[in-house]
Formats: C-alpha cells, sequence, structure tokens
C-alpha cells in the first residue's frame, strides 16, 4: 500500500510539477512545462482551450496577465484592458504586434473601455475589475458564434447567473497554475458556437491508446 502511495505522489508531482509547470514562472507570469506562457485559469479550462484552433478568432480581455501572451500565440488578434498601470507597462513590454494593452486606472470607465471598437470579439475573457460590470459589456459585445470565460467563476453567482441566462453554461473545476487550491473556469457559449476542433491530443499527463475500431 505504502509502495503503492509513493508511486501515485511521484506521478501527480511529475504531471504538475514537470509538465504542467505548476510552479514555474517567466516574467511572473504562469508557464507550462514547455516553459510557453499559460491562462491563470483551470487546468480543465486550458485542455478545452487548447483542444481548439483559434488561429482567426479575435479575443477581448478585462484584466491583462499570462493569458494575454497565450492568446497572442494562438489567436489573430488579442486586445487587453487594464486596471494596473505597472501590469499593463510591463505586459505591453513583451507582447507581440498582435497584442493592444490599454491601460486605464478609473474603475468607473474600465468596463466601458471595449466599446470604442464597435465590433464583436469571438472570445472574452472576464478576469480583472469590475466583473459584473464587464460582464455587461461582453454580453453585448460577443460574437453571434462565440463565448465568454468567466474566471474565478464560483465567487461571482451575479455574473454567473447574467451570463448563464441566454448562453450555455460550462464550468471546468480544478486546480489552476500556481495555486494551491481549486477554483472554477466557466465558459458561457452562444448556442450558436462553432470553433473547430484543433488537436485531438491526449491531456497533460494522460496518454492515447492504440487506435482502436469503436465505429460499432
Amino acid at each position: 500500500m505504502i509502495g503503492r502511495q509513493i508511486l501515485v505522489a511521484a506521478r501527480l508531482a511529475d504531471v504538475f510539477l514537470r509538465k504542467h509547470g505548476h510552479s514555474k514562472k517567466r516574467r511572473s507570469l504562469p508557464v507550462d512545462g514547455r516553459d510557453d506562457f499559460q491562462p491563470w485559469l483551470t487546468y480543465p479550462m486550458i485542455e478545452f482551450l487548447n483542444s481548439l484552433d483559434l488561429s482567426e478568432k479575435s479575443v477581448l480581455e478585462f484584466g491583462a496577465g499570462g493569458s494575454t501572451l497565450y492568446w497572442a500565440r494562438r489567436s489573430k488578434e488579442v486586445i487587453s484592458v487594464e486596471l494596473d498601470q505597472e501590469w499593463a507597462n510591463k505586459l505591453a513590454s513583451c507582447a507581440p504586434p498582435n497584442v493592444t494593452i490599454i491601460h486605464e486606472p478609473d474603475g468607473g470607465k474600465y468596463p466601458e473601455i471595449p466599446r470604442q471598437f464597435s465590433r464583436a470579439f469571438d472570445v472574452i475573457l472576464i478576469d480583472g475589475a469590475e466583473r459584473y460590470r464587464s460582464s455587461i459589456t461582453a454580453l453585448d459585445m460577443l460574437a453571434e458564434s462565440g463565448m465568454i470565460i468567466l474566471d474565478n467563476a464560483e465567487w461571482y453567482p451575479n455574473c454567473c447567473d447574467l451570463l448563464g441566462e441566454n448562453l450555455i453554461e460550462m464550468p471546468f473545476s480544478g486546480f489552476a497554475p500556481l495555486n494551491a487550491f481549486t477554483s472554477t473556469s466557466t465558459a458561457f457559449l452562444r448556442r450558436s458556437f462553432s470553433f473547430q476542433r484543433g488537436s485531438r491530443s491526449p491531456p497533460i499527463g494522460g496518454r492515447m491508446l492504440k487506435a482502436l475500431d469503436d465505429s460499432g
């Protein structure tokens, strides 16, 4: 029994610490086991996002961070609204050309800033200040086939009620990079959600069986 427990603990450490890069940071931002920047969302949500083809998608973020550089690598365009000046400057200094970071120190104006673009976004991440008012703006600016992601959804039931009224709610609960507690990142999908699937790779730490005939 003790030998089994040691084996399980060793495998868990390998999956979380080496493959997920659970405690790894670069420029104070979370990175995965390959040193690629990853969003500070739950691992189940990250796996879901990794399975999608986002190459032609536009992304709007309320709150910049590791997710900004993750989206930059995988999507066509990223626009991030950030309340903190130092954080905005830090990300702007290392962001690629397809990223626009807008610093807005006024919490009253912050949720309204994206309206200046007068167009819809395929993915909208709410992970910053003023989350309820940001949710209202997100609903107005979401593309007809898009999705909204609300991080730490368990802390914001009013936001969940608002977003879930007309969207399909999909919670992804589990551990997130750097954290020693579980949380929930929730995707809210349009009923016409139609993102193309990308990779069918196994989850991080998982494995694929040899091809099986599952046709019948």
